[in-house]
């Protein structure tokens, strides 16, 4: 089996609830989304998507991953796509950056190499393990009354897992995470994530804030791996860390430090090669793991699926699955039930429906044979 065909399109995924916040006053209504299409010389396609959640998250932005993957489309022309680790490879070999530009190539990979043998992918990364995992709702910057509001709300969607965002300043949002905690059952998983934007001082005060008796984890407070752990050590609070999580040398180096959990987003990391790898090392060495992406809709709630249901249940926290929150949505792919589970399609490769191309426009390009 060759590679002919490598056509790239984009849609702009937007969020269903108006606008989404993150902390340092960054916001969003959505975000173009990078949807790659593979063709093969026995006609199996391969399908992925990926969305940079704008320029000023981390340093993969939409207009440098397109200008990336007409960088690395001509480098994979011809190999065999059922041998994701060798493109992998090849990806990293052609280019240093464009890490999303290499996920949605390795991610549309694993995509042929289920519907080639006829599994899903999920069995593919070591089996369907967790059977149902959760999916998580984020809460972002509210005041005090609606954020609660809007908490119970999920909660009565069914959602037990919930991202709450701070990260502005930390006496307001430590107010506001008490509320949300208080409002809800104690079966409730609720994280607190700055995305990177406090400094260690401002993170010890919003952990000091919340008081003696609370539990609620950290994801990551501070930009550098160092400065999270201090925060770790300081507060004696469990931290997740995401942003700064990148390569196996950060994953070691933060479990060394005390670091309790891991954030993984595909796109951040390379794809579902490398993600895997960083997967079970967090596994083995008895961190929690939670699966996600920086942005998406339909495709990338399938690719997170695949990782997450592959994951021992026993240190999966849960799953990020765009296609509640964003729309419209291209593909049909599986939804969050109402006990707040999702269910993975046993179809071959990823996992999704018919493609609604549609929705997708015209190519922004194609590179061929």
């Amino acid at each position: 089996m060759r590679i002919t065909d490598i056509t790239i399109f984009s849609y702009k995924a937007n969020y269903s609830h108006g606008v989404f916040t993150l902390s340092s006053g960054r916001t969003s209504t959505g975000q173009p989304s990078i949807v790659i299409r593979i063709r093969t010389d026995t006609d199996i396609v391969g399908w992925a998507e990926s969305a940079p959640l704008g320029s000023d998250y981390l340093p993969s932005f939409f207009t440098g991953e397109i200008a990336a993957l007409k960088e690395l489309g001509p480098q994979i022309l011809g190999l065999d796509p059922r041998s994701p680790a060798a493109i992998s490879a090849k990806l990293d070999r052609a280019l240093m950056s464009g890490m999303a530009a290499k996920s949605v190539i390795d991610i549309a990979c694993w995509d042929i190499l289920g519907k080639a043998v006829g599994l899903p992918t999920h069995v593919l990364l070591g089996g369907q393990l967790a059977s149902e995992p959760s999916a998580w709702s984020s809460i972002g910057f509210l005041e005090t009354s609606e954020a609660v509001k809007k908490a119970k709300v999920e909660y009565e969607k069914g959602v037990t897992f919930m991202q709450l965002k701070v990260g502005n300043n930390p006496l307001e949002d430590a107010r506001r995470v008490k509320a949300i905690r208080e409002a809800l059952p104690e079966k409730v998983y609720l994280f607190a994530d700055a995305n990177a934007s406090w400094n260690l001082s401002q993170a010890l005060i919003f952990a000091r804030s919340l008081g003696q008796d609370s539990t609620i984890p950290f994801e990551q407070p501070c930009r550098s791996i160092s400065d999270c752990a201090q925060v770790a050590r300081l507060t004696a609070l469990p931290v997740i860390l995401d942003e700064s999580i990148i390569t196996m040398a950060d994953l070691v180096t933060a479990h060394a430090a005390g670091i309790t959990g891991v954030n993984i987003k595909l796109s951040r990391v390379g794809g579902i090669t490398k993600a895997r790898i960083l997967r079970d090392t967090a596994v083995a060495l008895e961190m929690n793991v939670n699966i996600d992406d920086t942005w998406g809709g339909a495709l990338t709630t399938t690719q997170n699926l695949q990782l997450a249901v592959s994951t021992r249940p026993e240190r999966l926290g849960a799953v990020d699955c765009f296609a509640e929150w964003t729309e419209p949505l291209i593909a049909e792919v599986p939804r969050v039930q109402s006990n707040g589970r999702i269910t993975p399609s046993s179809l071959p490769g990823n996992g999704y429906g018919a493609i609604n191309v549609d929705l997708l426009g015209e190519p922004l390009f194609s590179i061929s044979e």
